[in-house]
């Protein structure tokens, strides 16, 4: 029975996801636009990851100006940010951290989640936020997911007019940038 169970809400995260997509294909992804204060919504996601984190031997680390404000769905860039926490998890080293930061760059707000792992092979990054793209096809799904998670991301960064990047660090390790505007234009 908790088989069952827990393949069926696996089925249903999925279901989910798929359904954000198309809606995000189609320019039908709905945003609740509001002032939010992003380094709150930043500790949130790394509070929600810290049993995660504190399970593989990795902290998580916010780094923005406490009050930094932005016009953005709150819900949906946690969404994105929770996606971008969890593939930094399931790669940092023990005893590593997992930066998850905020600045304002010009009109816009720049959140970028790194981690000290191995980073991205060379010849995914082109492919990064693809549907259905894993950085290693050899892992079973059970360690890495579905490969929705970064197009999810980049959805949510489309969604509010914005954009993603991956990277890899110089230093090491895998970065990946959502950048949208602070004030949308409709909202000013």
């Amino acid at each position: 029975m908790a088989s069952a169970t827990a393949e069926t809400d696996r089925l249903t995260r999925i279901t989910d996801d798929l359904l954000l997509l198309a809606k995000g294909d189609e320019d039908k992804l709905s945003l609740k636009l509001k002032r939010a204060d992003i380094a709150a919504l930043l500790t949130k996601s790394a509070e929600q990851a810290r049993s995660r984190a504190e399970a593989v031997g990795v902290t998580c680390q916010v780094s923005a100006v406490p009050g930094l404000m932005a016009v953005v769905d709150a819900g949906r860039i946690r969404q994105a940010v929770d996606n971008l926490v969890d593939n930094a998890l399931r790669f940092a080293p023990q005893g590593s951290q997992v930066v998850i930061s905020a600045e304002v760059v010009g009109p816009s707000l720049v959140i970028e989640v790194c981690d000290a792992g191995p980073g991205f092979p060379p010849e995914f990054l082109p492919h990064a936020f693809e549907r259905f793209r894993r950085p290693d096809q050899g892992r079973a799904r059970s360690a890495g997911g579905a490969g929705l998670g970064l197009a999810i991301v980049q959805a949510i960064a489309f969604a509010h007019g914005g954009q993603t990047v991956a990277r890899n660090r110089a230093e090491g390790g895998a970065a990946v940038r959502l950048e949208v505007p602070r004030r949308p234009q409709s909202l000013t």
